[in-house]
């Protein structure tokens, strides 16, 4: 019975209401489907940004100074090289210059020539001649003077990270690195920092590295949580409307439910249902329509990124979302319920 019940009055064809129902469900499927996929192309793009950046960039950790072999021993699993860093001017274009040996993993790709002498990106190679001028700080601590290098550009890379890193970066044998430029070593495919810890190892991690890309990314993220969020509220406010007018021209068949017998919290329940019943309709909808547009959204994002992430609907957030949508209708259906059942049965059915 009380299965009918909700049934019934989630798509009565009373006063219009099925008409309302079904605007709700649809409305709440449509903002449902724009926030799950928004968020799921959101969280692919900034994913495929944050790995590039922890293959090319900044890696996971990265300790300054630190002992190879201590490091090599603590992430046995994980890919540790070390590498110096410095700046330079090439041709009088300032430049950051990495040294490195064959063991560096920094997800470079060599597109042609080798790794004998100065590595530049396509960009940078067009721009400049084959031979150039490496201006960098030289002598020692004391007494500091400027080095002029010319030498022979022997390959060409790009990365994952396109302009963004292949335009400010140039790579060197590690034999050219001098005294003045700062050594690291990388951790990259664990970003579990405990074990630097325990040693009381100084390191840094990619997101401290990165922290004002990073915080743009979350606020940006945020931002267009809460904008989708309106329309959640706009849901919620034509629910909230509909729902007071249905209680109001339901109250004498719930004062008649009470008559024959049925307990107040029953007909409570199964008023509450009804629209949860609405609401869940449209959540499938809403989660069946993702999923089907998905392979559509993955083709689209393979043909406009190179370096392109898969495409994964977030059902976490997909059910926080509708749990919290449903408890805040739950409280608002029971709320008109308890004023609309206040008067006595006679007053209630006079009415």
């Amino acid at each position: 019975m009380l299965l009918r019940l909700i049934y019934r009055y989630s798509f009565s064809l009373y006063n219009r209401h099925f008409r309302s129902s079904v605007k709700i469900s649809l409305t709440y499927a449509l903002t449902l489907f724009l926030i799950t996929i928004i968020m799921a192309v959101m969280a692919s793009l900034q994913s495929q940004r944050f790995d590039s950046i922890r293959d090319v960039k900044s890696f996971d950790i990265t300790v300054e100074n630190g002992d190879l072999e201590e490091i090599e021993s603590l992430y046995p699993d994980a890919s540790v090289f070390s590498y110096s860093e410095g700046y330079a001017l090439i041709n009088g274009r300032a430049f950051i210059i990495r040294y490195v040996d064959e063991s560096y993993d920094g997800g470079i790709n060599i597109l042609f020539g080798d790794d004998s002498g100065l590595i530049l990106s396509y960009s940078s190679y067009m721009a400049l001649s084959n031979n150039v001028r490496l201006s960098r700080l030289g002598g020692n601590r004391t007494r500091r003077s400027l080095d002029n290098i010319d030498i022979a550009v022997s390959g060409v890379f790009n990365s994952s990270m396109g302009s963004s890193f292949d335009s400010y970066y140039a790579f060197l044998p590690k034999s050219y690195a001098t005294s003045f430029d700062k050594e690291y070593v990388a951790i990259k495919g664990c970003d579990d920092t405990s074990a630097l810890d325990s040693m009381k190892i100084g390191y840094e991690t990619w997101k401290e590295k990165e922290a004002t890309l990073y915080s743009a990314f979350m606020l940006e993220r945020y931002l267009m949580l809460l904008v989708l969020f309106v329309l959640l509220l706009i849901v919620y406010i034509e629910l909230r409307q509909e729902a007071r007018i249905f209680l109001r021209n339901k109250k004498s068949e719930a004062y008649e439910l009470f008559i024959s017998g049925l307990e107040d919290k029953k007909i409570a329940f199964v008023f509450i249902l009804s629209f949860l019943l609405i609401l869940f309709s449209g959540a499938l909808l809403a989660l069946l329509t993702s999923y089907l547009a998905l392979p559509i959204l993955s083709s689209f994002m393979r043909m406009s990124f190179s370096y392109y992430k898969e495409v994964n609907i977030d059902l976490k957030m997909f059910i926080i979302i509708n749990v919290a949508f449903y408890i805040i209708t739950s409280l608002t259906v029971l709320s008109f319920f308890k004023r609309s059942f206040k008067k006595s049965i006679r007053e209630g059915l006079d009415e």
